[in-house]
């Protein structure tokens, strides 16, 4: 078995692990076991735990994103609600239904998993916002309000300068007149959206996403209240996926 096929094999393993036993259970004993190979063996493809956990972190971001983005690109292009609605109805369904993965990207396991490592935890910021920042660009930029920078307290605009300077990074055409009132907008509706997601990833009687009909209908409103836009009649709801 070649390095490059060995280490295939050995992140599908550890996502196995991740859906059966949470971010605890991913550990190279664990998936040394699974694939029937020495820890030594895997030690050669996969340095440490915190290598494999870091590139776990990453293909489930990759997965996250890919299903928001195909959600979003079924939405007419020019039907910007339809595309946020569309948007958050996505990224709820599927950290509702993939909770093992949501406690990976934002749960407790999350600090497990990534520690203070700069690299995975500006990942988060820059690839989830990165996803949203242009559409809210593009929001701004229709005539939605967003409050003045000089409304902004100066201590939580030193941390939204910081914020933005990621999601430009990563969004080159969207240049740096990306106002800071937009970002903080970007974080209000964010707290919105991660309570939702708290409430289905943690409940301890751990309903099904469809029992948070009126709450993720609710958030919607909510969110596009939050930016001056009106529901619209013609967006594209995704169904409820499958958690494996």
């Amino acid at each position: 078995m070649g390095r490059d096929p060995l280490r295939q094999e050995a992140l599908a393993s550890a996502r196995r692990q991740l859906l059966e036993h949470g971010v605890p259970g991913v550990t190279l004993a664990a998936v040394a076991q699974d694939l029937a190979v020495p820890e030594s063996e895997l030690r050669d493809v996969v340095t440490s735990r915190e290598e494999l956990l870091e590139t776990l972190y990453e293909t489930t971001m990759d997965r996250l994103l890919a299903f928001l983005g195909s959600v979003v690109a079924q939405q007419d292009p020019d039907d910007l609600p339809a595309q946020v609605e569309a948007g958050t109805h996505a990224i709820v369904v599927w950290c509702g239904t993939h909770r093992a993965e949501f406690d990976l990207l934002m749960g407790p396991g999350f600090r497990q998993a990534v520690g203070a490592r700069a690299s995975v935890r500006q990942s988060i910021a820059s690839r989830l916002g990165g996803a949203w920042a242009p559409l809210f660009d593009r929001v701004r930029r229709s005539g939605a309000p967003y409050p003045p920078d000089e409304e902004i307290p100066a201590d939580l605009a030193a941390q939204l300068v910081v914020y933005r300077r990621f999601l430009v990074r990563d969004n080159a055409g969207m240049g740096d007149d990306f106002p800071l009132g937009v970002v903080y907008l970007m974080t209000v509706g964010w707290r919105q959206i991660f309570g939702v997601l708290c409430m289905l990833a943690f409940d301890p009687e751990t309903r099904p996403v469809s029992a948070f009909g009126d709450a993720i209908t609710e958030l919607n409103q909510s969110l596009l209240r939050l930016v001056g836009l009106e529901p619209s009649p013609a967006v594209r709801l995704t169904g409820i996926p499958e958690a494996a």
